[in-house]
C-alpha cells in the first residue's frame, strides 16, 4: 500500500498564510459575522504557532501558549502537530519543550503516524529514546498497520524499538484496529443501529476505513447494520467504494457493490 510522504510544515504554514490572505480579500469575509471573525483570528494564531515552532522561536511559542492563543496540539492540513514536525526535523530541544508543555505523544496525522513513527523513519535515536522514556507507545499502528519499528530504516533504530516488544504483543498491535472495528460492528448490528463515527481530520467513517483497509469481517458486519450510509462521503467527496477502489481492495469493492452503492458518483 502506498504512503503519501509527510508534507513540510513550512510549506503548509505558507499555504495557510495564502489562504488567510485570500479570505481577507473575499466578499464573504467582509460580510462575516462576529463569530466568523473570531474563528479567523484563531486560525491566524495557529499559523503563528506552527511557524514559531518551525523556526524554534521559543519566546513566541511560550507567549502564544501562556496567553491561551493556541492549543499545543494544533495541527496543519496533514494532521501534523508541532511535535510531529520537531521529530521529523530532529530538534530534540524543541521536542523536550513541547512535551514538557503537554504535547500529545500519541497524536496522529492523516496517515495515523505518531511522533514516534516520524522519529523512527528519520532515524533520530536520541529523540526516540526521549519519547519512549516519556511513555510513547511502541505498539501504536498507523493507518497501514505499521508500528514505529516497521518504518525504521536504520538498524540502530530498529534494535531500540524492538527492545521490550514481545512478538505476541507486536502481532496483536498490528491487528488491533481491525479487531476493535469488528467488535464495534458486531455490537452495532446487535443493537440495531450503525454509528457513523467520523475521523476529525479526514471525516472518514467506519465504512470508509473498513473498505480502504480491506477489513472484510468488519465490513461484512457493518453492511448488516440498519441505516449504514453507503453513499456517505469524506472530506474529499469519496464514498467507501471510492476508498476501496483507490486502495485496490477488490473484495471490499464487490461487497459494497452487492449492497447498492452506485458506480457513477
Amino acid at each position: 500500500m502506498e504512503r503519501p510522504p509527510a508534507a513540510s510544515l513550512t510549506k503548509n504554514v505558507h499555504s495557510r498564510r495564502e489562504q488567510v490572505r485570500t479570505w481577507e480579500a473575499s466578499e464573504t469575509n467582509k460580510a462575516s459575522s462576529k463569530m466568523r471573525s473570531q474563528h479567523k483570528v484563531k486560525f491566524q494564531f495557529e499559523i503563528a504557532f506552527l511557524a514559531a515552532c518551525s523556526s524554534s522561536d521559543f519566546d513566541e511559542i511560550t507567549r502564544l501558549l501562556q496567553e491561551d492563543k493556541v492549543e499545543i496540539n494544533t495541527s496543519n492540513i496533514d494532521g501534523l502537530t508541532a511535535l510531529h514536525q520537531a521529530c521529523i526535523d530532529n530538534k530534540l530541544e524543541l521536542v523536550r519543550f513541547l512535551c514538557e508543555h503537554g504535547a500529545d505523544l500519541h497524536a496522529r496525522d492523516k496517515e495515523g503516524w505518531t511522533p514516534l513513527h516520524a522519529t523512527a523513519l528519520g532515524g533520530h535515536t536520541e529523540i526516540a529514546k526521549y519519547l519512549i522514556k516519556r511513555g510513547a507507545s511502541l505498539t501504536s499502528a498507523n493507518s497501514d498497520g505499521d508500528l514505529p519499528v516497521d518504518v525504521a530504516e536504520q538498524s540502530e533504530m530498529r534494535n531500540l524499538l524492538r527492545t521490550g516488544l514481545p512478538d505476541v504483543e507486536e502481532a496483536a498491535a498490528r491487528n488491533a484496529e481491525a479487531a476493535a472495528m469488528l467488535a464495534d460492528a458486531i455490537e452495532w448490528r446487535r443493537a440495531g443501529r450503525y454509528r457513523d463515527l467520523r475521523d476529525p481530520v479526514a471525516n472518514a467513517g467506519p465504512l470508509h476505513v473498513a473498505a480502504a483497509k480491506g477489513y472484510q469481517q468488519a465490513l461484512a458486519e457493518l453492511l448488516l447494520c440498519p441505516g449504514v450510509p453507503l453513499e456517505a462521503v469524506d472530506n474529499d467527496g469519496w464514498t467507501a467504494l471510492h476508498a476501496a477502489a483507490h486502495w485496490g481492495q477488490a473484495e471490499a469493492c464487490r461487497m459494497l457493490v452487492a449492497n447498492g452503492p452506485t458506480w457513477t458518483r
